[in-house]
């Protein structure tokens, strides 16, 4: 795979004087809108889509977990962490249900257990956004929790209230799909409370916004609610849209004529199948990438291709995916604020400088 057309030669230093412009352009532009709407923050970059297992030089065979400390942390308000006494702490579940009960930690260890690996995105995160991961999570399966109340018919909706406040709801059908949770643990660890001890929803296949830390009621109603989130105008059934990120190189890297790199990263479709990612130079033909195997289908997608080096230059990476439903990655990506209101598949490209 080579970027064989002619290119015109830059210097390093007019490269790294437009990148640093575009990128506090960017910044500022997103600082700016941040303070406004109150969009969450992220916790440090992403980590590398690095494997602990390789093929090849970087081809992998598991998953990567984002350490729990390195994954995004999004809230409402940042000053109202909930400190919580887990002997008082109930669950109460309420609402259209048969057997209406308030269940304690211990009461929702003894549920049967779900574990598997997952990615978790929010729905503010822009292409080739930081605030995503891919988390290893255990919990009570909801659908023991559903057999055990008895969801009467005329119910649609599940409200969810937190120990800080917030409020949330999804609709009936997501909370039955496989895979839901109620979670209490984190790659292999007790929940902390930053990531929502004791208990928090895991929905696969919606932004984090639907997913609340710190649960404390979840109510089943027979009509629409608008959370927190939604009423400031953010997606109410916040389905994770089709994506892929590059994770290595990274924008403004300096890479030698000649040589041969790994382009990396990974791929989300929500409960969708990534069918295929594909990698462009410049606006040249894209080029099939290979894709790693996933133990979870819920979990990220890992992706790599070779490239050898051209002439000198600055040269942009693109990549893109296509899920099971025909769905290919098209919109390019205009400004750092793109994914709102309703998460973004924008096309993610990165810049390198070969010297």
């Amino acid at each position: 795979m080579t970027g064989e057309q002619p290119h015109k030669a830059v210097s390093r230093r007019s490269f790294l004087i437009a990148l640093t412009g575009s990128a506090l352009a960017a910044s500022a532009g997103y600082q700016a809108v941040t303070a406004q709407t109150n969009t969450p923050h992220a916790a440090p970059p992403f980590p590398e889509a690095v494997p602990d297992k390789q093929w090849g030089i970087l081809k992998y065979d598991q998953p990567v977990l984002t350490p729990t400390d390195r994954l995004f942390t999004a809230r409402y308000a940042p000053d109202r962490t909930p400190q919580i006494d887990v002997n008082l702490w109930r669950l109460t579940i309420d609402g259209l249900v048969e057997s209406p009960c308030a269940l304690s930690l211990a009461d929702i260890h003894a549920l049967p257990t779900l574990e598997d690996t997952r990615a978790m995105e929010c729905i503010s995160n822009p292409a080739g956004g930081a605030f995503i991961g891919n988390i290893r999570v255990q919990g009570a399966d909801f659908a023991a929790i559903s057999a055990r109340i008895g969801i009467k018919p005329e119910a649609a909706h599940v409200r969810f209230e937190a120990a800080d406040g917030y409020t949330t709801a999804v609709t009936l059908e997501q909370m039955r799909r496989r895979g839901v949770m109620l979670a209490y643990a984190m790659n292999g660890e007790p929940l902390t409370i930053e990531r929502g001890f004791p208990l928090r929803l895991m929905i696969p296949g919606v932004y984090g916004q639907k997913m609340p830390r710190w649960i404390t009621r979840m109510s089943f109603i027979d009509h629409e609610y608008l959370g927190y989130w939604e009423q400031r105008g953010l997606s109410n059934s916040a389905e994770v849209r089709t994506k892929a990120i590059i994770h290595a190189p990274t924008t403004g890297s300096e890479i030698v004529t000649g040589e041969s790199i790994v382009i990396q990263g990974i791929a989300v479709a929500g409960t969708r199948t990534i069918t295929s990612i594909e990698v462009q130079i410049d606006d040249g033909e894209w080029f099939p990438a290979e894709i790693a195997a996933s133990e979870s289908p819920f979990a990220w997608r890992q992706w790599y291709v070779r490239w050898n080096a051209p002439a000198p230059g600055v040269y942009q990476i693109g990549v893109r995916a296509t899920d099971e439903t025909g769905f290919v990655q098209h919109q390019e990506a205009d400004r750092r604020l793109s994914a709102t209101p309703n998460g973004t598949s924008a096309i993610h490209r990165i810049s390198v400088y070969i010297t």
